[in-house]
């Protein structure tokens, strides 16, 4: 664990997510939410809280996901997930393995601290070098897309659609 010279402020940690973390993974989600502009009353919701809740718990020990979050002075304060997806293999993906990143999210008082880029950095490291991805992809809100940006990520041709279908 890495520390702060003696009378500064506490080095940030960034490591592999454990089931302990489940609730601060749960309120980074949320907060990512927020900055995507979804409703209150939507993020209000305890069935989809309680599933992202129990999806955490679980995927920090599934093969195919990596959680990691920032900690500083024992906190976390950020966090993100990677998973790794099959797809059908084309020109873009030859062996079909794509890396997806998501749930990139800081507290606000620790924005602007490279903490996510931090934790965006660590997925990449692991997709590079322990996952047999071919293409990593994510979605961003418009501030987060200069992190992206800085480590090569590009705007796709084909923007994303979506339907929902009301279980």
């Amino acid at each position: 664990m890495s520390t702060a010279p003696t009378g500064g402020p506490p080095a940030p940690v960034v490591r592999p997510a454990t089931r302990a973390d489940a609730d601060d993974l749960l309120a980074l989600r949320v907060l990512m939410f927020e900055a995507m502009g979804t409703e209150a009353a939507a993020l209000a919701q305890p069935a989809w809280r309680a599933a992202a809740r129990d999806w955490f718990v679980d995927a920090v020990d599934a093969a195919g996901v990596l959680v990691v979050v920032a900690e500083v002075g024992g906190r976390v304060v950020s966090g993100a997930v990677g998973e790794v997806t099959a797809l059908i293999p084309g020109p873009g993906c030859p062996n079909g393995s794509v890396g997806l990143i998501s749930n990139v999210a800081t507290l606000a008082g620790h924005r602007g601290q490279g903490l996510g880029a931090a934790c965006t950095d660590a997925l990449l490291a692991w997709f590079a070098e322990r996952t047999d991805v071919t293409r990593v992809d994510l979605f961003a809100t418009e501030a987060g897309g200069r992190i992206y940006a800085r480590r090569g990520f590009t705007v796709g041709t084909f923007p994303a659609m979506r339907l929902p279908v009301p279980r």
